[in-house]
């Protein structure tokens, strides 16, 4: 789990910790949409939702952050943020 957000991550466009992309999974560094329309941390990190939500307000998220090779859980994710959607052909 120490090395999984490396092995997501593109190998470009992270601010010096760019990843391995073992996967095919390309994740980049697109940051998040804040409360109030704001941007924040593009080039920094990649936050994505899960499809499982905890409750109305909050919600299942995985976060990657270029200092970092994990891979971070957030069972805590707050809906009133933006964070980027994966979808995946079944």
């Amino acid at each position: 789990s120490s090395t999984a957000g490396s092995m997501l991550k593109s190998t470009s466009g992270w601010n010096g910790g760019n990843g391995k992309d073992a996967f095919g999974f390309s994740a980049l560094p697109t940051g998040y949409r804040g409360y109030y329309g704001d941007y924040s941390f593009e080039g920094g990190g990649a936050y994505f939702w899960s499809s499982t939500e905890i409750e109305s307000g909050n919600a299942n998220g995985i976060s990657l952050r270029y200092d970092e090779g994990s891979a971070s859980l957030n069972s805590s994710a707050n809906k009133d943020l933006g964070r980027s959607v994966r979808c995946l052909q079944d």
